[in-house]
């Protein structure tokens, strides 16, 4: 016959296990998302980089419109492959807490942030994040001031 301390501690050490490996997707997510941002920070200076270079070599305006053209449609592209990468690992590790935190819940006891659903929680730390990054992109990316 089983003690209910043996079956108090088993369901104590089942939770403490449950948050650890949500713990481990976020940390992997994060890691992910680490990733992408470092890749993406890299090719979008190297690209300004080999743009400005370009430019300083064009031969008249229309040559350094068409190239500024061209560099703007490249990086929106590059912007908008990122940031749909980062919402898949966001997605992603949303689904392996949920998993991680799933596999202990107790039968009809509800997961999640009280009073908040996961989807909510998950556009508000993206919106968040886009906004930081816009507004970095704003201040590296201002354009001169003529006077």
């Amino acid at each position: 016959m089983t003690k209910p301390e043996d079956t108090a501690m088993a369901a104590w050490k089942g939770g403490v296990d449950s948050w650890w490996r949500a713990l481990e997707a976020m940390t992997e997510g994060a890691r992910k998302m680490h990733e992408v941002q470092l890749k993406a920070a890299v090719e979008a200076h190297a690209s300004t980089e080999a743009s400005r270079k370009q430019l300083a070599g064009a031969a008249d305006a229309h040559a350094a419109w068409r190239m500024q053209a061209e560099w703007l449609s490249r990086s929106a592209n590059e912007s908008l492959a990122c940031w749909r990468r980062l919402a898949e690992i966001a997605g992603e590790t949303q689904a392996a807490v949920a998993a991680c935190m799933a596999a202990q819940a107790p039968l009809g006891m509800p997961l999640g942030i009280p009073g908040q659903s996961g989807n909510a929680a998950m556009m508000q730390m993206m919106d968040k994040a886009y906004r930081q990054w816009l507004e970095t992109a704003q201040q590296f990316y201002a354009a001169p001031k003529i006077t």
